[in-house]
């Protein structure tokens, strides 16, 4: 018997582990028989019949008030406040919705479809949901739809929700972010405690589905050991049989015997190949032993490989955390590829509340950028750090681990390792009180470089608030605008028109932003800033809005803990031509309104 048809039949015949894959990846269901597992107007079908509170699941709007709070709940959604800050949520979370009617596929007038678009005119709500199961958003799309929304339901609350499989961010900034992760978590949530009031085919309709979210989201630790073991001790065999399954074998009885055999056994072949000769995960390990790191500190994980520092290993275990969570530590760090950019990103995890707290209260006091949201009971993931690179190519292990190397030596991780290590010692002294996070008063190194600043631009006083987190000040002329243009509450400096720097993911963010009004100045001042070019939010011109960002761009910082290239970040961002450009067009719009007062 010839060589190749030994390791073959070694592979198919002879392995336990490669049975128990195609074992688990043949098992019954529904949605694989019918072969629609991988379409994505079939999850919006799905989707569509679970929103629907008239549909014959008979939940009811269970689910859709579960979508909305998990949209509302999201960490990612907090990146931008003024998103989350003009929506009532509570509010919103809480209508019964009842009334609610859910179209699939609504056209709009270019032909273009909305995946998902769900109404309550009792509420006056309307859920606009686009959908990406592994697919990517096309060019103009996610204007047009809340163009169209807003157009056809003129009055209404428009939520517009991005849900994509890997947590991607839209690129429309009107877009709430949601994860096929959070449908999943809804369901299973829904099936454990409804079950006993759920007809049963109900049941194991939405439990089939649920194990067709878990196929893609949630990383089973014993099928991907397996895979790679069987890439490992048998890639000769599962490289000839992957290759004749794309036809990539001259053609010969033997290569249609093994086209055969691929068509078989194609879903545990392809897995063993995704998590056997993963790119990622082979310029991961030689990341790893090039710093010489114990094999007990990270994990070279397919498609999200992931590491701790020996500090976090030593302070932290599994007992100090409310579930189980990566690597069972306080805190994670990984890589993951995200729109052809590697990105490295560090979180604080599910650690019980008091312990959370005190380690993102050491956090802040060092001068971390934590958000007031993360010190709330309830919730368990905080991001504190993100940085990303192109890589040259991503089929090139020695080009990725370079990328890898690139942003982990990058002054600014380096930085954070130095305060995060810090802070996990301090906040793992029991001792230290727990302090509320509007008593934290520090000396950071943004409040120095902003000092620094209004100084050497000679900013009065009256024009700007010195601040360790979001330091902000007001160009002299924004302050002029009529009297009817006076903010309808209490906000930054008492005007409108506000600018303030942020420190986050190695870069120093300038944003200006139009605050609360009376609703008719509010639109004039917005509608003026368009005429002149400066591009406003779809949404910006509800009833109800109060903060709009009409300006944003950052500056990457080597070393975020310098005062000085902080300094000269903002002085960068203040001498930008296009930040240039709006100041100059935000004057012209104020001398209008007082000619026309």
């Amino acid at each position: 018997m010839p060589n190749h048809q030994q390791q073959i039949l070694s592979l198919i015949e002879d392995s336990q582990d490669f049975t128990q894959l195609h074992n688990h990846f043949n098992r019954f269901n529904p949605f694989k028989v019918l072969q629609v597992d991988n379409y994505e107007i079939r999850h919006s079908n799905v989707l569509a019949w679970l929103m629907d509170p008239q549909q014959n699941h008979d939940l009811g709007s269970y689910f859709i008030k579960k979508l909305i709070a998990k949209v509302f709940v999201n960490p990612a959604n907090y990146e931008d406040e003024d998103k989350i800050a003009n929506y009532d949520v509570l509010q919103l979370s809480r209508h019964s919705y009842h009334d609610l009617v859910v179209y699939k596929e609504l056209a709009t007038p270019n032909r273009k479809r909305i995946d998902l678009l769900a109404v309550s005119d009792l509420h006056q709500v309307v859920v606009l949901i686009e959908n990406k199961f592994w697919s990517n958003e096309s060019e103009g799309q996610l204007e047009e739809y809340i163009e169209f929304v807003r157009t056809a339901y003129a009055g209404y609350k428009i939520i517009p929700v991005f849900l994509t499989l890997q947590d991607e961010e839209p690129t429309h900034e009107d877009y709430l972010m949601l994860g096929y992760s959070d449908v999943l978590d809804i369901l299973n949530n829904m099936t454990d405690a409804n079950k006993e009031y759920m007809h049963p085919d109900v049941h194991s309709f939405i439990s089939y589905y649920i194990d067709i979210l878990e196929d893609q989201l949630v990383q089973n630790d014993e099928l991907n050991a397996k895979g790679m073991a069987l890439y490992k001790n048998h890639k000769e065999a599962v490289d000839l049989l992957a290759s004749a399954g794309k036809r990539r074998l001259a053609e010969s009885s033997f290569a249609n015997e093994l086209s055969r055999i691929y068509g078989q056994y194609k879903e545990t072949i392809d897995f063993v190949v995704k998590v056997g000769s993963s790119f990622l995960r082979e310029a991961f390990i030689r990341f790893a032993r090039k710093l010489e790191w114990p094999e007990h500190l990270y994990t070279p994980h397919f498609r999200v490989p992931h590491f701790i520092e020996q500090t976090w290993d030593e302070h932290f275990d599994e007992s100090d955390l409310r579930k189980k969570w990566w690597m069972n530590k306080g805190l994670i760090a990984w890589f993951e590829q995200s729109d052809e950019r590697l990105k490295l990103k560090v979180e604080v995890g599910p650690l019980h509340h008091e312990d959370r707290v005190r380690l993102l209260q050491a956090l802040k006091v060092r001068g971390g950028d934590v958000k007031e949201q993360a010190f709330e009971e309830g919730r368990q993931y905080t991001r504190i750090y993100m940085d990303a690179d192109r890589p040259t190519s991503w089929e090139d292990v020695d080009s990725l681990m370079d990328c890898m190397l690139h942003l982990y030596e990058k002054e600014s991780f380096q930085s954070l390792l130095r305060l995060t290590n810090e802070a996990v010692v301090m906040g793992n002294d029991q001792s230290n009180p727990i302090i509320e996070p509007a008593q934290f008063k520090v000396d950071s190194p943004l409040e120095k470089a902003f000092t620094l600043f209004v100084n050497e631009q000679r900013i009065a006083s009256d024009y700007y608030n010195v601040n360790h987190t979001v330091p902000s000040f007001m160009e002299q002329e924004w302050t002029q605008l009529p009297s009817a243009y006076r903010v309808t509450e209490k906000y930054w400096l008492g005007y409108p028109l506000i600018a303030w720097f942020r420190r986050r993911n190695s870069t120093v963010r300038l944003i200006v932003e139009v605050g609360p009004l009376p609703h008719m100045e509010r639109t004039h001042l917005l509608k003026s800033l368009e005429e002149q070019g400066i591009p406003v939010r779809a949404l910006a011109f509800e009833e109800g809005r109060r903060f709009t960002r009409i300006y944003s761009k950052a500056i990457p910082v080597e070393n975020m803990e310098d005062a000085e290239e902080l300094k000269a970040a903002m002085d960068g961002l203040i001498a930008d031509h296009e930040y240039v450009a709006v100041r100059e067009r935000i004057a012209r719009v104020v001398e209008g309104l007082r000619v026309k007062k």
